[in-house]
């Protein structure tokens, strides 16, 4: 019987849940995974092979729409669900697997949804620091997953897939040589403060450019004017192998340009954890966020982290040191 997945809104935030997911396929590799998201994170879910069959979920964040719910819930009741996983934490989350009548439903207690969950977990932060373990610890009984560290089995690295044609027509569409190519990644949700300056990003991309490298800027369309600016400050002789693909690319074709990468650089975001998820080398930066917490779960990612909690503090230097080391790893 299929088991349901009840998936995160946020990129990074659904690569973190393919430890469980992997995990459940592999002690059930018959049974059916079935993820139910909003369109941007089924994206990255498609990416999973683990997951047989990705559910888009027809509602805007906010909107209630209890009437449209029970229809969808009823629809997605015929598809005999055994058992669902409820990764938000919010109510509207639940409710669907309720009203789908699912006899298993498992999550942690969050906005009042008791009575939604068949079984409650309570979490205790300072026990699961990392959200990966956060959401391992559903797939055990409660007295198994008391804490990360006594996890029956520790979550492995989220990985993701990539179309081999898909690449190709990247590479001729944008003129992309994947023997030099770096990605930057400049973007970053929720502020300003997340974001390394983008000053500094131009002349970490001008020093790359000078020795020959290819630069890809890559984002979402809410990165194009700082895509610009970075543009703006790279002198123009070196503007012919920087390749400007910020909202450009759907989140798949992100992930393929990333996954050809010889390097990626990145704010802490959803895309560092596709530069993780794909195996690249990659130089993360962290400011006011704690890696603790979402840290890019690869082999072959650095962390800078400013220890003041301000990203300014680190300089162009270090990271340019740092990419100079990651690109000598062979992946």
């Amino acid at each position: 019987m299929p088991t349901l997945v009840v998936g995160p809104s946020w990129v990074g935030d659904m690569i973190m849940a393919h430890g469980l997911i992997s995990y459940l396929k592999a002690k059930r590799p018959d049974d059916p995974i079935h993820l139910l998201a909003p369109a941007w994170s089924i994206n990255v879910a498609s990416r999973m092979v683990e997951i047989d069959h990705v559910i888009e979920l027809p509602f805007d964040h906010g909107e209630l729409k209890l009437r449209e719910r029970w229809a969808f819930a009823r629809r997605l009741k015929a598809s005999r669900y055994h058992r669902a996983f409820i990764l938000p934490n919010s109510l509207k989350s639940a409710l669907i697997p309720a009203m789908a009548r699912i006899p298993r439903r498992i999550g942690w207690r969050g906005e009042y949804r008791y009575k939604l969950l068949t079984d409650v977990r309570i979490l205790r932060e300072s026990r699961f620091p990392r959200m990966i373990d956060r959401y391992m610890a559903l797939g055990f009984p409660a007295n198994l997953a008391l804490s990360a560290n006594q996890l029956p089995e520790a979550p492995g690295y989220p990985k993701l897939s990539t179309d081999k044609e898909s690449q190709a027509r990247l590479v001729d569409c944008h003129g992309l040589n994947t023997r030099k190519l770096i990605a930057i990644c400049h973007g970053a949700e929720f502020g300003p403060s997340k974001k390394w300056p983008l000053d500094r990003y131009s002349k970490l991309a001008s020093r790359l450019l000078e020795d020959g490298n290819q630069i890809a800027l890559l984002g979402s369309p809410n990165d194009e004017s700082d895509a610009e600016i970075i543009v703006q400050k790279v002198p123009a002789e070196l503007h012919g192998n920087l390749k400007v693909l910020t909202g450009l690319t759907s989140i798949p074709e992100v992930i393929d340009v990333i996954a050809m990468a010889q390097t990626v650089v990145t704010n802490d975001s959803g895309l560092m954890h596709v530069a993780a998820a794909t195996g690249r080398p990659l130089v993360a930066l962290f400011g006011p966020t704690s890696p603790l917490h979402t840290p890019p779960l690869s082999r072959s990612a650095v962390i800078l982290n400013s220890e003041s909690g301000d990203i300014t503090d680190i300089s162009v230097e270090e990271v340019f040191d740092e990419l100079s080391s990651q690109m000598q790893l062979k992946i």
